[in-house]
């Protein structure tokens, strides 16, 4: 134990690191609250690239070694989580380290990031149900990015493991380390308003393991190795009028298919309004190794921003067929929250949500977002959740960059034990 603390305040006193957090709550872990409504991210925003920075071979003539980066990002996690379980407290510590090369000809590049785990405390041994962890509450690692890259004009092909942001296959990225994904895919962005990726995922990482399973085991099919294979693409500016889908096929499984739309219109004073819809259709295809099952969600979202503030209206409606499964991530429901996402079978959800941006008033670095949503269930069953979230993010001095978070869930049904959650994090990342 001892050890372990030693090692996680090591690395936050040696690293100094801009922070990447890393709609949907998953997103905001990814981008954090935005204060426009032009702003918010959706399922198929791709992640924002890496500031650039002078590598350790700064002298050298060769982009492969003069932009070779390191990337140090430590993270400590608080959760306490009370539900039918009892009280689950676990602190957490670790992060990732990473290497990336620059390109070579301006056609191959090669990246590697080491992930890891430690449970500094807990009031559980040999279980862990906050996800921070392993399943037996010890601390792992595992090597969770090794990809080369290739680039042939508007086209770049990743091959082996990697980050994936999909509708439904994702890194999740709010425990200690995300979802990690062996995959073969091709990027083509031939405009600014056209984009397309298509490939193939065989294997999975989860949060709370060090190891890839078959994309079927992932979806809780015992002894199968079936993979998923996947198209997706991007038309318009998500800033103005937009429309993204995709198709995600796990083989003898189940088919995922999804579309979101949206547009934004601009008002003097920099008012915005925008609006958003999004339908997904889920069946079972092939063998069924899932049985056999179908089922839709619809949902509506309308924004309003102004002076760093953004009210969000949202609802979601789930067919009576069968909910929705989400085995490779959060699922991108406008009303997914921290513990649910309001998709059982028949569920008519509403929410109201509200962040701002209080640099605005003063307060440099501080911004803070609320959500609530209330599910009718069907037979008269209903459940409702609450969050709220609070951000620091130093933005200059000797602690540029470190991003504090307090996060809190509260989470009710009728005739079920309550559900409350605290998170604490500390991200504080350095790339040289």
């Amino acid at each position: 134990m001892k050890k372990s603390v030693i090692v996680c305040l090591l690395l936050l006193g040696l690293s100094r690191f801009a922070s990447r957090a890393a709609g949907p709550n998953y997103l905001w872990d990814q981008f954090g609250p935005v204060d426009q409504a032009t702003g918010l991210p959706t399922p198929l925003t791709p992640l924002p690239e890496e500031e650039r920075v002078t590598g350790l071979f700064r002298s050298s003539t060769e982009p492969f070694f003069r932009d070779f980066n390191v990337s140090l990002q430590p993270r400590l996690y608080l959760r306490s989580l009370e539900n039918s379980t009892g009280t689950n407290n676990t602190f957490a510590g670790g992060g990732s380290l990473g290497f990336r090369s620059g390109w070579w000809l301006d056609t191959l590049q090669v990246g590697v990031s080491g992930y890891t785990t430690l449970n500094l405390s807990s009031n559980k041994d040999g279980i862990d149900r906050t996800g921070l962890v392993g399943s037996d509450g010890d601390g792992f690692s595992v090597l969770g990015q090794a990809w080369a890259k290739l680039k042939f004009g508007p086209a770049i092909g990743t091959f082996y493991r990697q980050e994936l942001e999909l509708p439904f296959i994702h890194g999740d990225d709010s425990r200690m380390i995300p979802n990690l994904f062996e995959a073969y895919q091709v990027q083509i962005e031939p405009s600014d308003i056209f984009r397309l990726s298509l490939g193939y995922v065989a294997q999975m990482k989860p949060r709370n393991s060090p190891d890839f399973e078959p994309m079927s085991e992932a979806a809780g099919v015992p002894h199968s190795d079936r993979g998923t294979g996947f198209f997706a693409f991007g038309l318009g500016s998500e800033e103005r009028t937009y429309l993204e889908g995709s198709v995600e096929v796990t083989f003898d499984l189940y088919s995922c298919s999804y579309l979101q739309a949206g547009h934004t219109w601009t008002f003097e004073r920099g008012i915005e309004l925008r609006l958003d819809g999004q339908f997904a259709d889920q069946r079972n295809v092939g063998g069924s190794l899932l049985g056999d099952f179908s089922t839709q969600f619809y949902g509506s979202q309308l924004s309003a921003s102004y002076e760093g503030a953004v009210l969000t209206f949202a609802h979601n409606y789930t067919a009576t067929t069968a909910g929705i499964i989400d085995p490779y991530g959060a699922d991108p429901s406008f009303t997914g929250l921290m513990l649910s996402n309001f998709l059982s079978p028949g569920e008519n959800a509403f929410l109201a949500g509200i962040s701002y941006n209080f640099e605005k008033i003063g307060l440099r670095g501080v911004s803070a977002f609320a959500n609530y949503v209330y599910g009718d269930q069907r037979f008269g069953d209903w459940r409702h959740e609450f969050n709220v979230t609070v951000d620091y993010r130093i933005n200059r001095g000797p602690l540029e960059n470190l991003w504090l978070r307090l996060r809190y869930a509260n989470l009710e049904s009728r005739g079920q034990v309550p559900t409350t959650d605290f998170r604490a994090i500390a991200n504080y990342s350095f790339r040289f």
